[in-house]
């Protein structure tokens, strides 16, 4: 995975670039809690929360 790649090669890494495909709460959740900005596009259909668990997941719509 590339968080080993990463951790593994010491590879200085600030910012994470990936597709939509990749966008899942599990990965953005590690990325974040790596100190790292990520960016990504989200699909129309998905259900997101901002709030930090203090909502309900709402469409991205």
């Amino acid at each position: 995975m590339m968080i080993d790649v990463v951790k593994n090669k010491k590879i200085p890494v600030k910012t994470v670039l990936m597709e939509s495909w990749y966008a899942t709460q599990r990965l953005m959740a590690l990325i974040d809690n790596l100190g790292k900005i990520y960016y990504c596009p989200l699909k129309s259909n998905r259900l997101v929360d901002d709030t930090g668990g203090v909502k309900k997941y709402q469409k991205l719509e």
